[in-house]
């Protein structure tokens, strides 16, 4: 693609990639450096951790056959509706999770904890494939509590204004806070935090990342977790300065030396003759907007000035006729209609 498009290896600052073993392979073959997607690495850091703890498999399961039971059924999906309106509640539709889907599965157990008041009316005149117990409903509860940071991170790395500094740092600080309501989902948060450090681990090591988060003023250096790792990514920082400063002094030298001119091309194909009628005509303009060069505006009472607006005085210039040396008044006898053959002021401007 790049040969394509005749884009040399120098111009790529980085090639973000999916997280394959053969697309990283084939960057570095081609020597470029390449970054896997972090969304996407982020995500399996979720998949991790639900699939690691029994009781949320078994949670996620009976959300998804609750689900799934309406989903296939449009008169159950009509009769909840009904059950909302009776209620005077918003209509709102269950989501169902699907794996290609990024954050999916926590959408799907929030949407079934907002309905669950009416999923319980629903139960009671009718018949469901399944129904949560009163623990698996507390265990989504925490599950969707601890896996809204991943959420708003995948968001937020998404976005148009994402930035490389944005990688980890928040997260591991709320991953390894240890609370109260951490009960049930020990093993889940566990698993999600050595997810993060065995998927993450290279992120201080990664120049762009120690580059970006070094330059960024929320973190600048006190986010690395040891010394080694902020003298890494200022010395990371200092060969990118130099590189920048080599390329701009390279682009100064080549811009400073004056490019050879051309002398212009005289007949040919393609190219006018110089005796054509399209030259003589390109002559003729240019003769003609030669401005024709005008006297010093003089008037007898020894006022002079430029133009209208550089007369240290108001002048009424209807009054004034030009005699070839100077602008003499109008004698009181003249009539206010002005002369055909002695051009006022304002005449002589509008003819400039």
């Amino acid at each position: 693609m790049l040969a394509k498009w005749d884009i040399d290896n120098d111009k790529v600052h980085v090639v973000m990639r999916d997280n394959a073993a053969n697309m990283k392979k084939a960057f570095a073959d081609m020597g470029v450096q390449s970054l896997g997607c972090f969304a996407h690495t982020l995500q399996l850091v979720v998949i991790q951790g639900l699939l690691a703890q029994r009781s949320i498999i078994d949670a996620v399961a009976n959300a998804r056959k609750l689900v799934g039971h309406f989903k296939h059924s449009p008169k159950a999906y009509s009769i909840l509706e009904d059950i909302q309106k009776d209620l005077h509640m918003p209509t709102q539709r269950l989501q169902q999770d699907v794996s290609v889907r990024w954050n999916s599965t926590q959408y799907m157990m929030l949407s079934l904890l907002q309905q669950k008041r009416l999923l319980s009316v629903y139960a009671a005149d009718h018949d469901l494939p399944c129904m949560p117990s009163a623990n698996q409903w507390a265990l989504m509860e925490k599950a969707v509590v601890d896996l809204s940071p991943f959420e708003e991170l995948t968001r937020a790395v998404s976005a148009a204004t994402a930035s490389a500094a944005d990688v980890i740092p928040v997260l591991k600080r709320h991953l390894s806070r240890e609370e109260n309501t951490d009960a049930g989902i020990k093993t889940m948060k566990r698993t999600l935090l050595e997810a993060v450090t065995e998927r993450f681990d290279y992120a201080e090591t990664e120049p762009i990342y120690s580059v970006a988060t070094l330059v960024d003023p929320r973190y600048k250096d006190r986010i690395f977790t040891s010394p080694d790792h902020q003298e890494f990514a200022k010395e990371a920082l200092i060969r990118e300065v130099e590189i920048m400063e080599r390329k701009w002094k390279a682009g100064s030298e080549v811009s400073a030396e004056e490019p050879p001119r051309k002398s212009p091309r005289r007949g040919g194909v393609g190219c006018a003759a110089a005796n054509s009628s399209f030259v003589s005509l390109y002559d003729k303009i240019l003769e003609g907007n030669v401005v024709e060069s005008r006297p010093h505006i003089k008037f007898s009472h020894q006022r002079s000035c430029d133009s209208e607006r550089s007369c240290p005085e108001a002048i009424n210039l209807s009054q004034y006729r030009w005699t070839g040396q100077c602008w003499e008044p109008d004698p009181p006898s003249v009539s206010n209609q002005p002369s055909k053959n002695t051009p006022t002021v304002s005449q002589y401007f509008a003819q400039s």
